[in-house]
């Protein structure tokens, strides 16, 4: 008989991946020779590891049978994950306001990577909610928010290793995040409830990351966006 994933195990891994983001943004923003940064930086580090140690304490809550720390995390989530997009927004338009030329450039595909991360966050995290009467579901959606992150940790450990890329690191970043969930998918295949959260996901993943891969981002739609987000009064 074959064993199904069990979720419940997942906190030591967001563990490790915890440790793994504080290197990554060790030479950009947490060493003590970093330059200072601004306040919507400093809020968007706040929230992503608050978000982080959330989902390494609630599956371990769940495997120590600590049902009612579960409950309270999770209700603290219901504050805190907004709390994860406004910085992201915020944070966004705080970098895109008031550069030009070739900066505003890069800022717009910046953006772009932000505000799509930003969408499979919140639509990861959402039905995470709405399913969170069918634990199975629940906690894949959870971990599909966990996903989010391995781009912008991994893409500044790339950068740190070289800082002047011939190439497109998101392919690399990207392909771990897809690869991340077909690894989950081949290892969910014999869940009787579930086992469909992963392929939803990596299509939804798959189908952001498209424009990002391909300049779409260049094209007249998004820019004008970019331009309209640019304008408004947020930070």
């Amino acid at each position: 008989m074959q064993t199904p994933l069990n979720i419940s195990r997942s906190g030591p891994y967001f563990a490790v991946f915890f440790l793994v983001a504080l290197i990554a943004f060790w030479p950009s923003y947490l060493s003590p020779a970093t330059a200072p940064t601004s306040i919507y930086t400093h809020g968007h580090a706040m929230t992503s590891s608050l978000w982080m140690l959330l989902l390494i304490a609630q599956p371990l809550a769940i495997r120590t049978r600590r049902l009612g720390l579960h409950r309270r995390l999770g209700k603290a989530s219901y504050g805190l994950a907004p709390l994860v997009l406004v910085t992201i927004v915020l944070l966004a338009h705080s970098r895109i306001s008031g550069v030009c030329g070739e900066a505003y450039a890069i800022q717009t595909y910046i953006l772009y990577l932000q505000i799509s991360l930003a969408i499979l966050f919140g639509v990861s995290y959402a039905l995470g909610i709405f399913t969170r009467h069918t634990a199975a579901l629940h906690a894949r959606f959870m971990v599909c928010t966990g996903l989010t992150l391995i781009d912008p940790v991994v893409i500044r450990m790339m950068f740190w290793i070289d800082p002047t890329p011939t190439w497109n690191y998101q392919w690399f970043t990207f392909g771990l995040t897809d690869l991340m969930l077909v690894v989950l998918i081949v290892l969910d295949r014999h869940s009787r409830v579930g086992r469909a959260v992963f392929p939803a996901m990596l299509a939804a993943f798959v189908a952001l990351q498209v424009p990002a891969l391909f300049e779409l981002t260049a094209g007249a739609p998004w820019q004008q966006f970019a331009r309209w987000f640019a304008a408004l009064p947020l930070t």
